[in-house]
Protein backbone atom coordinates (compact mmCIF):
# COMPACT_ATOMS: atom_id res chain seq x y z
CA UNK A 1 0.00 0.00 0.00
CA UNK A 2 0.89 3.52 -0.35
CA UNK A 3 0.55 5.79 2.74
CA UNK A 4 -0.29 9.46 2.21
CA UNK A 5 1.92 12.24 1.33
CA UNK A 6 2.34 15.88 0.95
CA UNK A 7 1.43 16.79 -2.82
CA UNK A 8 4.16 18.33 -4.36
CA UNK A 9 4.75 19.55 -7.86
CA UNK A 10 7.44 16.67 -10.37
CA UNK A 11 10.36 16.76 -9.15
CA UNK A 12 10.13 18.72 -6.09
CA UNK A 13 11.93 17.84 -3.06
CA UNK A 14 9.72 18.53 0.24
CA UNK A 15 11.56 18.59 3.62
CA UNK A 16 9.77 17.62 6.94
CA UNK A 17 12.53 17.66 9.14
CA UNK A 18 16.14 16.66 9.38
CA UNK A 19 15.18 12.76 9.06
CA UNK A 20 12.64 12.81 6.61
CA UNK A 21 11.54 13.81 3.26
CA UNK A 22 9.42 13.48 0.55
CA UNK A 23 11.04 13.01 -2.94
CA UNK A 24 9.86 11.99 -6.71
CA UNK A 25 6.71 10.86 -4.83
CA UNK A 26 8.50 8.82 -1.83
CA UNK A 27 8.79 9.33 1.47
CA UNK A 28 12.94 8.81 2.48
CA UNK A 29 13.55 7.93 6.26
CA UNK A 30 16.86 8.56 7.10
CA UNK A 31 18.41 5.96 9.72
CA UNK A 32 18.60 6.15 12.38
CA UNK A 33 15.09 7.29 13.09
CA UNK A 34 11.91 6.91 15.34
CA UNK A 35 9.58 5.94 12.74
CA UNK A 36 6.54 6.67 15.06
CA UNK A 37 7.80 10.18 15.63
CA UNK A 38 8.02 10.69 11.85
CA UNK A 39 4.25 9.52 10.91
CA UNK A 40 3.36 12.10 13.14
CA UNK A 41 5.76 15.17 12.55
CA UNK A 42 4.21 14.00 8.44
CA UNK A 43 0.21 13.96 10.00
CA UNK A 44 0.57 17.00 11.66
CA UNK A 45 2.48 18.43 8.42
CA UNK A 46 -0.51 17.45 6.40
CA UNK A 47 -3.50 17.67 8.13
CA UNK A 48 -2.28 20.18 10.52
CA UNK A 49 -2.84 21.01 14.53
CA UNK A 50 -5.31 23.11 15.34
CA UNK A 51 -8.96 21.54 14.19
CA UNK A 52 -10.61 18.22 16.18
CA UNK A 53 -11.93 15.89 13.31
CA UNK A 54 -14.54 14.46 15.76
CA UNK A 55 -15.70 17.33 17.54
CA UNK A 56 -15.08 19.94 14.97
CA UNK A 57 -13.57 22.47 16.88
CA UNK A 58 -10.54 24.75 17.06
CA UNK A 59 -7.74 24.47 19.78
CA UNK A 60 -4.28 25.77 20.57
CA UNK A 61 -1.77 23.25 19.13
CA UNK A 62 -0.97 21.69 22.31
CA UNK A 63 -4.22 20.52 23.10
CA UNK A 64 -4.21 18.78 19.58
CA UNK A 65 -3.22 15.30 19.77
CA UNK A 66 -3.33 12.41 17.04
CA UNK A 67 -6.00 9.43 16.78
CA UNK A 68 -5.59 6.16 15.64
CA UNK A 69 -8.96 6.15 13.58
CA UNK A 70 -8.86 2.50 13.33
CA UNK A 71 -7.45 1.60 17.04
CA UNK A 72 -4.25 0.59 17.62
CA UNK A 73 -5.59 -2.32 19.59
CA UNK A 74 -7.77 -3.79 16.36
CA UNK A 75 -3.87 -3.37 14.06
CA UNK A 76 -4.68 0.04 13.13
CA UNK A 77 -1.38 1.45 12.15
CA UNK A 78 0.40 4.66 12.70
CA UNK A 79 0.56 6.24 9.68
CA UNK A 80 -0.87 9.24 8.53
CA UNK A 81 -3.94 7.08 6.07
CA UNK A 82 -4.98 5.94 9.75
CA UNK A 83 -4.46 9.34 11.88
CA UNK A 84 -6.95 12.24 12.30
CA UNK A 85 -5.85 15.25 14.71
CA UNK A 86 -8.16 15.32 17.79
CA UNK A 87 -8.50 16.83 20.51
CA UNK A 88 -7.65 15.42 23.90
CA UNK A 89 -10.92 14.99 25.45
CA UNK A 90 -12.74 13.74 22.29
CA UNK A 91 -9.16 11.17 21.96
CA UNK A 92 -10.19 9.75 25.44
CA UNK A 93 -13.81 10.23 24.86
CA UNK A 94 -12.92 7.56 21.96
CA UNK A 95 -10.62 5.48 23.47
CA UNK A 96 -10.52 2.08 21.87
CA UNK A 97 -13.72 2.42 19.98
CA UNK A 98 -14.07 1.75 16.24
CA UNK A 99 -15.79 4.81 14.97
CA UNK A 100 -19.05 3.10 14.70
CA UNK A 101 -19.48 2.36 18.14
CA UNK A 102 -17.66 5.88 19.10
CA UNK A 103 -20.84 7.21 17.37
CA UNK A 104 -23.06 5.16 18.82
CA UNK A 105 -21.80 5.86 22.34
CA UNK A 106 -21.91 9.76 21.41
CA UNK A 107 -26.03 9.68 20.46
CA UNK A 108 -26.79 7.80 24.36
CA UNK A 109 -28.24 10.55 26.41
CA UNK A 110 -27.26 10.16 29.93
CA UNK A 111 -23.30 9.12 31.53
CA UNK A 112 -25.33 6.03 32.83
CA UNK A 113 -26.13 4.68 29.37
CA UNK A 114 -22.70 5.87 28.45
CA UNK A 115 -20.73 4.10 30.92
CA UNK A 116 -22.77 0.75 30.54
CA UNK A 117 -22.26 1.36 26.63
CA UNK A 118 -18.13 1.31 27.39
CA UNK A 119 -18.66 -2.23 29.83
CA UNK A 120 -20.46 -4.02 26.73
CA UNK A 121 -17.98 -2.74 24.36
CA UNK A 122 -14.82 -4.49 25.70
CA UNK A 123 -17.20 -8.10 25.73
CA UNK A 124 -17.57 -7.14 21.90
CA UNK A 125 -14.23 -6.21 21.29
CA UNK A 126 -13.11 -9.46 22.82
CA UNK A 127 -15.33 -11.08 19.99
CA UNK A 128 -14.20 -8.75 17.26
CA UNK A 129 -10.38 -9.90 18.18
CA UNK A 130 -11.02 -13.50 18.47
CA UNK A 131 -13.04 -13.91 15.01
CA UNK A 132 -12.32 -10.71 13.28
CA UNK A 133 -8.34 -10.03 13.32
CA UNK A 134 -7.16 -7.65 10.59
CA UNK A 135 -10.69 -7.55 9.03
CA UNK A 136 -10.69 -3.74 9.40
CA UNK A 137 -7.45 -3.14 7.64
CA UNK A 138 -7.78 -6.56 5.51
CA UNK A 139 -6.68 -4.51 2.55
CA UNK A 140 -3.22 -3.33 3.77
CA UNK A 141 -2.34 -6.30 5.31
CA UNK A 142 -0.50 -9.20 3.51
CA UNK A 143 1.93 -12.56 4.88
CA UNK A 144 5.29 -12.68 4.85
CA UNK A 145 8.18 -15.20 5.76
CA UNK A 146 10.15 -13.66 8.76
CA UNK A 147 13.41 -14.42 6.98
CA UNK A 148 12.85 -11.87 4.20
CA UNK A 149 12.62 -8.95 6.45
CA UNK A 150 15.23 -6.87 7.28
CA UNK A 151 16.69 -5.76 10.62
CA UNK A 152 18.92 -3.37 11.74
CA UNK A 153 19.12 -3.25 15.16
CA UNK A 154 21.55 -3.70 18.16
CA UNK A 155 20.50 -5.71 20.80
CA UNK A 156 21.35 -4.47 24.54
CA UNK A 157 20.09 -6.55 27.21
CA UNK A 158 17.27 -8.59 26.80
CA UNK A 159 14.40 -7.64 24.24
CA UNK A 160 11.51 -9.48 26.47
CA UNK A 161 10.22 -7.09 28.41
CA UNK A 162 6.55 -5.29 28.58
CA UNK A 163 5.82 -5.20 24.81
CA UNK A 164 7.43 -8.52 24.09
CA UNK A 165 5.37 -10.08 26.96
CA UNK A 166 1.82 -8.28 25.94
CA UNK A 167 2.69 -9.64 22.44
CA UNK A 168 2.82 -13.31 24.35
CA UNK A 169 0.08 -13.15 25.96
CA UNK A 170 -2.42 -11.55 22.93
CA UNK A 171 -0.97 -14.43 20.75
CA UNK A 172 -1.87 -16.97 23.59
CA UNK A 173 -5.11 -15.68 23.84
CA UNK A 174 -6.34 -15.43 20.65
CA UNK A 175 -3.22 -17.56 18.07
CA UNK A 176 -2.81 -14.41 15.65
CA UNK A 177 -0.77 -10.91 16.32
CA UNK A 178 -2.57 -7.84 17.33
CA UNK A 179 -0.98 -5.74 14.89
CA UNK A 180 0.89 -6.01 11.52
CA UNK A 181 4.76 -5.58 11.37
CA UNK A 182 5.59 -2.44 9.00
CA UNK A 183 7.72 -2.46 6.36
CA UNK A 184 9.60 -0.01 3.59
CA UNK A 185 9.53 -1.16 0.01
CA UNK A 186 12.60 -3.04 0.77
CA UNK A 187 11.26 -5.22 3.49
CA UNK A 188 13.15 -3.15 6.03
CA UNK A 189 11.83 -3.33 9.63
CA UNK A 190 9.69 0.19 10.59
CA UNK A 191 7.46 -1.13 13.53
CA UNK A 192 7.13 -4.23 15.18
CA UNK A 193 10.24 -5.38 16.31
CA UNK A 194 9.29 -7.71 19.25
CA UNK A 195 6.55 -9.53 17.24
CA UNK A 196 9.47 -10.17 14.97
CA UNK A 197 11.23 -12.15 17.62
CA UNK A 198 8.37 -13.19 19.60
CA UNK A 199 8.24 -14.90 15.93
CA UNK A 200 11.35 -15.99 15.75
CA UNK A 201 11.47 -17.43 19.04
CA UNK A 202 8.33 -19.78 18.69
CA UNK A 203 9.02 -20.85 15.10
CA UNK A 204 6.74 -18.66 13.26
CA UNK A 205 7.46 -18.33 9.54
CA UNK A 206 4.86 -16.21 8.68
CA UNK A 207 3.68 -12.87 10.24
CA UNK A 208 1.48 -10.28 9.13
CA UNK A 209 3.17 -6.80 7.70
CA UNK A 210 1.84 -3.68 6.13
CA UNK A 211 4.43 -2.82 3.01
CA UNK A 212 4.51 0.68 2.56
CA UNK A 213 5.32 0.85 -1.31
CA UNK A 214 6.10 4.68 -0.88
CA UNK A 215 8.05 4.88 1.79
CA UNK A 216 12.06 3.97 1.89
CA UNK A 217 14.76 3.72 4.48
CA UNK A 218 18.13 5.45 3.74
CA UNK A 219 21.26 5.27 5.14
Amino acid sequence: MNIDLPQHLPNETILINDVMKVENGILKLQFPMNFHDCMYALTYYMKGNERCSYCSKTFPKEKITLDHFIPQNFGGPTIPNNLFPACKNCNLEKTNMLKPFYDNYLSLPTRGEKKQFLSDFQQIAHFLHRWYGFSFIKDWVEEKEINHIIVNISLNGSYKGKKYKKIKNYYKEYQHFQKPLILDHKNFLLDGFNALMFAKDNGIIEVPVIVLENVEVIF
